[in-house]
């Protein structure tokens, strides 16, 4: 705040003092004034910091409308290309299905997650058993740890592989043989039916590690 304007400040805030000690202004609401003027001189105190507070607030919301109109015309991110189904109608069910391992395989695919020692901690265990810790137990303690995560992430591996050659491999040669009359059948057809609701379980009971 500028000096002048602080003197005007105290000077102004001392003669509402003298007047209400005086008596004539004491129907005038001078605490809302004095609150009034101290907000104002916070506000003044904090002016470049808000501006710029204020200023990198509008630039991160451009930048949002940007990216969202981008995504919107170029990528839409939230539309599932499923290649396994034709662009004609298709019941739910079916739809559910080829939907949720379209996005699987997609991750697994561009994620690369098999081309990766993701779920192989074996290199870090036997480091860190080579360390020489001061507090032994802590030590042995944090390379439980490490083996009950490596053991727990090549349990999750091994289905993930599992999950995506029954999908890539098994069920699309089962498709081509049911694809035949001579070997289609209504039990068949059941026991099929079955086995793909079984694995969309499956599916979603590892859901929560596709994230990326």
């Amino acid at each position: 705040m500028n000096p002048r304007d602080k003197k005007k400040l105290k000077k102004r805030i001392k003669y509402i003092d003298k007047s209400m000690l005086k008596g004539p202004l004491k129907t005038f609401p001078v605490e809302e004034l004095k609150d009034r003027m101290h907000t104002l001189r916070e506000k003044r105190k904090h002016f470049p910091h808000n501006f710029f507070w204020w200023l990198s607030k509008c630039k991160r919301k451009v930048a949002d409308s940007y990216y969202y109109c981008k995504c919107l015309i170029f990528h839409p991110y939230n539309k599932i290309k499923v290649k396994t189904l034709p662009p004609t109608w298709v019941d739910g069910d079916c739809l559910l299905l080829h939907a949720s391992f379209a996005i699987f395989c997609d991750v697994i695919e561009k994620e690369e997650l098999f081309e990766h020692d993701l779920y192989d901690h074996t290199e870090q265990i036997e480091e860190m058993k080579k360390e020489d810790w001061e507090d032994k137990e802590n030590q042995k303690e944090n390379i439980k740890m490490l083996q009950e995560r490596h053991e727990a992430d090549q349990k999750y591996e091994k289905e993930l592989r599992s999950l995506y050659n029954w999908w890539k491999v098994e069920r699309t040669e089962r498709e081509k043989e049911m694809s035949q009359h001579l070997n289609w059948s209504l039990d068949k057809e059941e026991k099929y039916y079955q086995e793909d609701t079984d694995n969309l379980v499956r599916l979603m009971k590892i859901r929560g590690g596709l994230w990326t």
